[in-house]
């Protein structure tokens, strides 16, 4: 019986799904709508926390635990949606709109915290799969060349969702409490879900050499992306990054409250200068890396970020809080695009590419799931108090600074790894 022996399609001969750049752009506006319906999930929290606590009784471990189980299932998707998409592509995209509609009625329908729990689970399942099935979606539709631009594009939708998360759900909250905020990201995730599947290259299963795409076949591309230094060590600054981006965002309306004396809208207005910021340094991640690279772009975001989180519990009012906070934010999304882009330059073979961003997704939120917990326990055993914040914003930069130097270590790839 002949042996199936699976043969990379040369790139210059291959005729790709999505042929025209308009139609690529629209791809990626649709992808950067689902992107930002997993970036309102993950910034409901901090919206919604006094509200929690007053009419179920929240506490801060509590509260840290909710996104801690949003992140650990968040990283349990992308390794296993990673995988699926080599086979089923985009079609994965409807699971993932369907958890985030489940979850979030789930939880606005809840009063405790098993249903809280349940609907953040499954919220981070959704958010999860998102980026692990975009990035072998992409990979497998658009000419290379155009790869970090549609990064550049979608990319955009994590600040874009965080502004929307801060600027219009606090209104909603005011009217309604949180049931209303998570019945009206319910909502939106279902419209956002029939916008995805309207889109043909996300309906369509990708094409690779028969036996790729197997249980075999897909189990030896995940062992090989498992040893890929490179996949791993970006799996890494992924974690750092997220770390520290969410950290931020989870904990510092409460710093400005707590140690500054803002108000809760006011805080949470003043991070909406977070997701503007996100907004801008996606798209300047992408423009930066045609001068620098894409490796030089991941290790100089990571710098910055480090220094401008160390400083934040250190500083006297909220002017400057503000724009460290606007600096965090930018950084934290400029690597995004040629992290993504990079993806399919580490990897041996195009079928690779799904395994190995779903271990960048799971190493990246299971390294930094505990970090919002943590942050909470510091503030509980220190009573909120200045010195706990500082030690807490300090714990997240050691984490980017021990990334940076990894990732520094490693330098840029001379040629492909298996």
């Amino acid at each position: 019986m002949a042996r199936n022996i699976a043969v990379a399609e040369p790139v210059e001969d291959k005729k790709w799904l999505v042929g025209r750049r308009r139609d690529a752009d629209l791809l990626a506006v649709i992808l950067m709508l689902v992107f930002a319906t997993g970036a309102i999930s993950l910034s409901l929290p901090p919206v919604v926390k006094n509200d929690l606590a007053t009419s179920v009784g929240l506490t801060d471990p509590q509260y840290g635990l909710l996104t801690t189980v949003f992140m650990a299932f968040y990283g349990v998707a992308g390794i296993s949606s990673g995988i699926a998409a080599a086979r089923w592509g985009g079609r994965l995209l409807a699971v993932c709109c369907s958890c985030f509609f489940l979850g979030s009625l789930i939880f606005g329908l809840s009063s405790g915290m098993g249903g809280f729990l349940v609907g953040r689970a499954l919220q981070g399942l959704g958010g999860g799969m998102v980026v692990a099935t975009s990035s072998p979606l992409l990979a497998h539709s658009l000419p290379p060349k155009w790869l970090n631009r549609a990064w550049g594009i979608m990319g955009a939708g994590w600040g874009i969702g965080e502004v929307i998360a801060l600027v219009v759900m606090p209104s909603i909250r005011d009217a309604g409490g949180y049931r209303a905020v998570f019945l009206t990201t319910a909502g939106l995730a279902f419209v956002v879900g029939l916008a995805a599947i309207s889109q043909k290259a996300i309906r369509a299963r990708p094409s690779h050499p028969e036996g790729t795409t197997t249980v075999r076949g897909l189990a030896k591309a995940t062992a090989s992306v498992i040893t890929n230094r490179y996949v791993l060590v970006l799996s890494l600054v992924n974690a750092a990054a997220l770390a520290i981006g969410v950290g931020v965002l989870q904990w510092t309306p409460d710093f400005l409250q707590k140690i500054h004396g803002a108000g809760q809208n006011e805080s949470l207005y003043l991070l909406v200068g977070l997701g503007v910021a996100q907004i801008i340094g996606n798209p300047a991640g992408a423009i930066a890396t045609a001068r620098m690279g894409k490796f030089g772009v991941i290790l100089w975001s990571m710098i910055p970020m480090v220094v401008v989180t160390a400083v934040v519990g250190f500083l006297p009012g909220v002017p400057l809080v503000f724009v460290m906070v606007l600096l965090a934010g930018f950084f934290s999304m400029t690597y995004f695009p040629p992290m993504l882009s990079y993806m399919p330059e580490v990897v041996k073979q195009p079928w690779q590419v799904g395994p190995a961003t779903g271990l960048n997704t799971a190493l990246g939120f299971v390294g930094s799931m505990l970090f919002p917990w943590f942050f909470g326990l510091i503030l509980k055993a220190g009573h909120s108090s200045g010195l706990s914040y500082i030690l807490s914003y300090v714990m997240l930069a050691v984490f980017g600074l021990v990334s940076a130097i990894v990732l520094a270590l490693l330098g840029p790839r001379k040629k492909p790894v298996a």
